[in-house]
């Protein structure tokens, strides 16, 4: 007679799937401190008129709810990154058309040269949504 092999439980297979958060904006300008990412700038009385004005979306689901696709930006920000005069470095670091961006917009970039981070890791920016956008932005 063959050993039976012991069964496996079936729990172990589900804990293994990726477990994915749903936010708001209110809470990703939350995790970044109610500021602009590229600027530092306070976006407080814009998020209360418009929470989904003041976020942009990596992607192109403007209703995403995952966090790593949101990144709380003022309008001059919103405005480069759309238009592709702006994009982010595999570091975050800026990434900055000289010939077509708003030589003001440019001064009030973060001086560190960077984006601001949140103080949660689960709103980090995707890698991999931010490499498709550098992409574009280098073609």
């Amino acid at each position: 007679m063959a050993a039976r092999r012991p069964k496996r439980p079936k729990g172990l297979s589900e804990a293994q799937l990726a477990f994915r958060v749903e936010v708001t904006p209110a809470d990703v300008l939350a995790a970044y401190g109610h500021a602009c990412a590229f600027t530092g700038r306070d976006l407080s009385a814009e998020a209360r008129a418009d929470p989904r004005g003041v976020v942009l979306v990596l992607g192109g689901d403007p209703l995403t709810t995952d966090p790593t696709l949101l990144i709380p930006a003022c309008l001059d920000a919103l405005y480069a990154f759309e238009q592709g005069h702006l994009a982010l470095g595999p570091h975050y670091n800026f990434l900055v058309d000289l010939e077509t961006i708003s030589p003001e917009f440019l001064e009030s970039l973060n001086p560190i040269g960077r984006l601001r981070l949140p103080s949660d890791p689960v709103f980090l920016p995707s890698p991999a949504a931010l490499a498709r956008q550098r992409a574009a932005f280098t073609a």
